[in-house]
């Protein structure tokens, strides 16, 4: 049996891990988890440990070492205690999320020069850099001088464990969900104002989560009067699967940032996972599914009027719904099963000379 050693500060919990681990374990690989919880184990602390849990784990032989998400800053611990033979899942560019996308300090700020510098050795110290879509690696590419032969491309996908086809029965009245963090690139406001347009229709928005832009959310609604929107906070991911199976389409992203062009969000693969309708942004990143443009609604970015649109058309047309959301699932198990992409990422890596 192909062993494999998780390594980091991850959280066994994230969807992104979630998905690894079954994987993986599908593939018929036996997994060690090397794993440090930083809300424990704050500051150096958790470095410290996870250095020693290290070392015990250098003594035993694995055909894989995989840092988890977020693990730029344990890259270099783990390239010092098992070499160049690491494989790295950076998820995202800390640079892009903190600078452009949250915009959290500015890009002339010795913070943003760190992040910076975090990205590119993060990388470099890797065998291999696992990104979701070639968009993504071509940003890493330029932005931070890194060899394109560097990085391998591979679906987030979803825990299908979680998100699968229900019968649970969808709402009385005709729901429109959506679930996030209220990050820019997710293009809320987008949300808001098509509810707006939509006022009069007998349609409700449920909306799913907080985080950086709920006090403008906030306002917006208010401003516009809106009672047609449910707003939920924060909930257990272990609810949500609940509230999709009971909405009539789900919501991907819609926001004009850069970011937005290179991803495909955790949401839009639970939806298709699901086998819901799904409606979001025509993006070069979900244009590299082959398929997406028949399995999902692509409407243009940063669009409020289009997305009512697209909205009222399926609210009107139930055989739609049916057929987007059966091709989404088709499309899911297709290119996206959390055992297919680690099949292919296992591929790739024997073509590039990692033991795998």
């Amino acid at each position: 049996m192909r062993c494999i050693l998780f390594f980091g500060i991850y959280d066994p919990r994230y969807a992104r891990n979630r998905v690894l681990y079954e994987g993986f374990k599908r593939n018929g690989w036996e997994i060690t988890e090397c794993h440090v919880d930083p809300k424990v184990n704050r500051g150096i602390l958790k470095y410290l440990k996870l250095f020693l849990l290290g070392l015990k784990a250098w003594r035993e032989r694995y055909d894989l070492v995989l840092v988890c998400f977020p693990g730029h800053t344990v890259m270099p611990l783990a390239r010092f205690l098992f070499g160049p033979r690491v494989v790295f899942d950076a998820f995202l560019s800390v640079y892009d999320s903190n600078v452009f996308d949250r915009k959290v300090y500015p890009a002339n700020s010795l913070r943003a020069w760190r992040d910076k510098m975090l990205d590119t050795w993060s990388c470099k110290l890797a065998r291999k850099v696992l990104l979701d879509t070639n968009q993504h690696i071509e940003y890493f590419v330029k932005t931070f001088g890194i060899s394109r032969e560097k990085f391998i491309r591979m679906w987030i996908s979803a825990d299908d464990t979680m998100f699968f086809p229900t019968n649970i029965p969808e709402a009385a009245v005709f729901t429109v969900h959506f679930y996030g963090t209220f990050i820019p690139l997710q293009g809320i406001q987008y949300i808001i104002e098509a509810a707006n347009i939509l006022r009069d229709e007998d349609i409700r928005f449920r909306i799913v989560g907080s985080g950086q832009e709920r006090e403008r959310i906030e306002r917006q609604i208010e401003d516009f009067k809106l009672d047609t929107i449910e707003w939920i906070g924060k909930v257990p991911v272990e609810r949500v699967p609940g509230y999709m199976a009971g909405a009539h389409v789900v919501l991907g992203i819609f926001g004009d940032t850069e970011k937005t062009k290179r991803v495909i969000p955790n949401k839009v693969y639970e939806a298709m996972a699901m086998g819901k309708a799904i409606i979001t942004a025509d993006t070069p990143a979900i244009r590299e599914l082959e398929g997406a443009s028949a399995a999902l609604k692509l409407i243009p970015v940063a669009n409020a009027k289009a997305l009512a649109d697209a909205i009222l058309e399926l609210k009107n047309d139930s055989g739609r719904r049916k057929i987007l959301g059966l091709s989404a699932r088709a499309l899911f198990e297709r290119e996206c099963l959390p055992e297919q992409i680690i099949k292919n990422l296992i591929e790739e890596l024997q073509r590039s000379s990692i033991r795998a």
